[in-house]
């Protein structure tokens, strides 16, 4: 009879906690998609006040509608990135840079200025009279701009100019990687915070019901001391998921040039994407369109630009000459001379041909560098899908299967131990096991969101569709390497 009534209030305990602790825990699975998630709390102190303020310069309702919380897209991350554009002393600097290499190329000069010249002539005893030679001598010379030197020249500015905003343009693109990164940063430390304070608001609950069974004698003052050591442990790491919280915001700011203390809505963890392959198609994007890459090939474009003027300056400089001279006595033109003038390069020829001989070292050094980093960029995009893959595997595999099972475990373990069948520490140790298994989700996808921010720089995308169409799994060839491990 006492093993009936044993068996029968585990029974009702197993039931009574599971239905308390899953029935909350699938309508937040159903709502969003992640387990065990409850719907954030807007009132509480001056810092959930905080998070209600959104940043001025993110689009969204009016003020007074200003949205709790806002998700990463493409729009929002472009709408960052154009204030960044603005704000940026980085971006600035480069901008500036391009400026002035453009301006640099349009001043190149396709005719030397003349150079002008005066003097006075003093005559002698034995020479003629200054009233038949006269005694002023004025005029100018004029380098001629031939042998190509003034186009070559112009090629080289303008090559330098093309590479100042190709600069620019990965400037750019690097910010926007970084601005993704901390977006999905700040919002891995909202989640963070989120689940911490979850965890409190059950330890609470868990405390009253401990100090009740310990005042009645069911429970010993180690269990009481225990849950009142993780609730203090558990408040003490909230205030720290807050000041973490707080640097992200600060990093994001920073990256925007605001004050770095501008509050933030609470940003969302991106929802899980589907697996990429490592395919040609998005190696040849890669290959095509990443910026650093394009500043690369240029540097080889101006390098065999400063080249070939380098190889056309051995050529001699040829100039002409007029010079007229006048006698002061009446005014008059004595005379006129035109002259030729041109350099003698051949007497450094040796220096020369060792001047161009450095700038073709320099266009082979340019070009090796090029391919190097090419090998760079195939290895940087396979170790993205690499991690990407991983990322999502593991994403899949906390939501689906260790989540909702350690869930189960730890209604299954409190409800022993409300029956006097199980021990306390068991029921601990189900919740710390919740806690980072949620936390390792959440990591995930935080992980997920980066590649993915890594991924749109290698290949000048901006979004998730653009890189599927690229990484497509039925477009890689039969060879394994190319695909992602979700896809073999």
């Amino acid at each position: 009879m006492t093993l009936l009534t044993s068996k029968s209030r585990l029974l009702a305990g197993l039931l009574l906690f599971s239905i308390s602790w899953l029935a909350p825990a699938l309508r937040a699975k159903s709502a969003s998609g992640e387990p065990f998630r409850q719907a954030r709390s807007t009132s509480s102190g001056s810092r959930a006040s905080r998070e209600t303020q959104g940043p001025e310069h993110v689009e969204g309702p009016a003020e007074s509608e200003t949205p709790v919380s806002i998700t990463i897209t493409p729009d929002l991350v472009d709408q960052l990135l154009s204030e960044a554009q603005t704000n940026n002393p980085a971006l600035q600097a480069a901008g500036a840079r391009a400026d002035a290499a453009g301006m640099g190329a349009a001043s190149t000069r396709q005719w030397e200025d003349p150079v002008a010249n005066i003097g006075v002539i003093a005559p002698t005893a034995r020479g003629q009279p200054a009233s038949q030679t006269g005694d002023i001598t004025y005029g100018f010379t004029q380098n001629l701009p031939l042998f190509g030197k003034p186009e070559l020249m112009r090629r080289v500015a303008d090559a330098n100019a093309t590479g100042a905003h190709l600069a620019a343009d990965y400037e750019t693109q690097k910010l926007r990687r970084d601005i993704v990164a901390a977006l999905n940063d700040l919002a891995l430390a909202n989640r963070a915070l989120e689940i911490g304070q979850q965890d409190l608001s059950w330890l609470d609950a868990t405390l009253a019901a401990v100090d009740h069974r310990y005042r009645v004698g069911q429970s010993s003052q180690v269990e009481w001391l225990k849950i009142q050591t993780e609730r203090a442990k558990a408040a003490d790491e909230i205030k720290t998921l807050r000041l973490e919280r707080e640097h992200g915001e600060v990093e994001l700011n920073r990256l925007l040039n605001r004050d770095l203390h501008a509050a933030w809505p609470t940003v969302e963890l991106s929802s899980i994407q589907p697996a990429l392959a490592y395919t040609p198609k998005l190696v040849a994007a890669a290959i095509a369109a990443e910026p650093q890459l394009k500043v690369l090939n240029q540097q080889t474009t101006t390098a065999q630009a400063a080249a070939d003027l380098t190889r056309r300056m051995r050529l001699p400089q040829i100039g002409i000459g007029v010079e007229a001279y006048q006698y002061s006595g009446d005014g008059g033109i004595r005379g006129g001379t035109l002259t030729v003038n041109f350099s003698l390069p051949w007497l450094n020829s040796h220096r020369y041909d060792s001047d161009w001989h450095r700038d073709r070292a320099l266009v082979r050094a340019s070009a090796l560098d090029a391919k190097d980093y090419e090998l760079t960029i195939r290895e940087d995009l396979h170790h993205a899908i690499v991690d990407l893959d991983a990322a999502h595997r593991q994403a899949l595999l906390y939501r689906d299967e260790i989540i909702p099972l350690t869930g189960q475990t730890l209604a299954s373990a409190r409800a022993a131990w409300a029956a006097n069948l199980g021990l306390f520490q068991d029921v601990l140790d189900a919740r710390r096991m919740l806690l980072d298994d949620q936390l390792a989700f959440a990591r995930a996808c935080a992980e997920q969101g980066r590649q993915l921010g890594s991924l749109e720089l290698l290949t000048g995308t901006r979004d998730f569709s653009a890189l599927l169409e690229l990484a497509d799994a039925s477009t890689a060839p039969d060879d394994p390497h190319y695909l992602s491990a979700d896809s073999k």
